[in-house]
């Protein structure tokens, strides 16, 4: 679907009406928790954003600045952003993207699933790469849901509970960002402590807004063999952060704590997004459990003056 705005307008963080802001998200049909105000103040160096009515149509521009130029990114632990909005269908954004001011010089951002650009637009040297999440309808009771999984799926959750492992819900954030940081530190060697330190706010706030919840799987004398962090919200569930040790891996602990998971948010008719599936493994694990395959697009841009064009 094409869409037309007339009236894109730019407005800094502080200009932008916080109320009308989250209300739009929330009850916007393509909303993502990665847009609310409290994700973006927590997770974003700086944002500002681009509205077009009465805030019916948004797009936060999470920037930085780096040489004394600004540039869009894609904020850590937030997977995709773009133009929300009252349209069920996908429609097509290039008006926002002309409209973004052209003092940021270089764009690196997702945008969500019902985002698209038709026409590659080669003036502001705009590449469009294609990304792949996976997504599974929480519309069906648990036991609709358990006959999706693959065989390797339940075999593995079988093993959990063989060896008599337990979930434990409701432990702190900073525990399982704690436990995150520490097991993918070689995978993630940009990821500071910084941004640990914010996705630790960020999701203490989000807990205290009842739109986070905590997993443990641990063994009878209280060892943590895997962990897992989703953020909620109106429309989806999210999977956010999580891991094993190698002994859970052995046994079978976050094939137990996913399971869990779609459990107890079944019939909820919510999405659970497993996020983070362009990651061969990561998509394997993902599509043991019956989802449907999606595509959204990651945009780069680069108008940056030689040399710093090849800055990232």
């Amino acid at each position: 679907m094409i869409e037309t705005f007339s009236d894109i307008r730019y407005l800094e963080r502080h200009e932008i009406d916080i109320a009308k802001w989250d209300h739009a998200i929330a009850s916007s049909a393509n909303g993502l928790i990665y847009a609310r105000s409290f994700y973006l103040d927590c997770m974003a160096e700086n944002w500002s954003a681009l509205i077009a009515g009465d805030y019916e149509f948004l797009m936060p521009l999470t920037w930085n600045k780096k040489f004394g130029l600004s540039y869009l990114y894609q904020p850590y632990f937030t997977k995709s952003l773009g133009v929300f909005g009252n349209n069920s269908q996908s429609f097509e954004i290039t008006s926002f993207l002309n409209a973004i001011p052209k003092k940021f010089k270089y764009w690196d951002i997702d945008l969500n699933e019902n985002n698209f650009v038709s026409i590659a637009n080669k003036k502001n040297k705009l590449t469009q790469y294609t990304r792949t999440n996976y997504v599974l309808s929480l519309q069906e009771d648990y036991e609709q849901l358990r006959l999706q999984y693959k065989r390797l799926a339940n075999r593995m959750k079988r093993k959990a509970i063989d060896n008599h492992l337990r979930i434990v819900k409701g432990e702190d954030p900073a525990v399982i960002v704690k436990l995150y940081a520490r097991d993918y530190k070689k995978q993630h060697r940009s990821i500071t402590d910084s941004v640990y330190d914010r996705l630790v706010r960020c999701t203490s706030i989000a807990i205290e807004k009842n739109l986070a919840a905590t997993y443990l799987a641990t063994t009878g004398s209280g060892e943590t063999l895997a962990y897992y962090m989703i953020l909620k919200d109106e429309q989806f569930v999210y999977s956010l952060i999580g891991g094993s040790n190698f002994a859970g891996k052995k046994v079978g602990a976050f094939y137990l704590l996913t399971d869990a998971i779609i459990h107890d948010h079944a019939g909820t008719n919510k999405i659970f997004r497993f996020e983070g599936s362009d990651i061969p493994g990561i998509s394997f694990f993902d599509a043991l459990f019956g989802p449907q395959k999606i595509s959204y697009q990651h945009l780069v841009m680069n108008n940056l003056p030689f040399p710093l064009r090849f800055f990232k």
